[in-house]
């Protein structure tokens, strides 16, 4: 069955935001506050592979626990300054 996946985001300086709040990254990562705080600022697809590979299952008890890693300021991206 092929999943029909709505990403609601509003942050919309993100390379990834488009209208209508919507999320349009091939991959997106998530992580608990924990994890985030000792992750780079931008991530790749790369980066994202691996570091699911390496940091496995974490847990939290709140949704305001977690941080959306696939975050790309527009302007960066589009000047050719990292996220692809």
């Amino acid at each position: 069955m092929q999943q029909k996946l709505h990403v609601h985001c509003t942050i919309n300086n993100c390379q990834w935001w488009s209208e209508p709040n919507l999320c349009i990254a091939d991959k997106i990562l998530i992580v608990s506050d924990e994890d985030a705080q000792n992750l780079s600022s931008e991530m790749d697809v790369e980066q994202t592979n691996q570091i699911v590979s390496q940091r496995g299952l974490t847990s939290i008890n709140e949704c305001y626990e977690c941080c959306c890693k696939t975050f790309v300021p527009r302007d960066k991206y589009q000047r050719g300054e990292g996220g692809f």
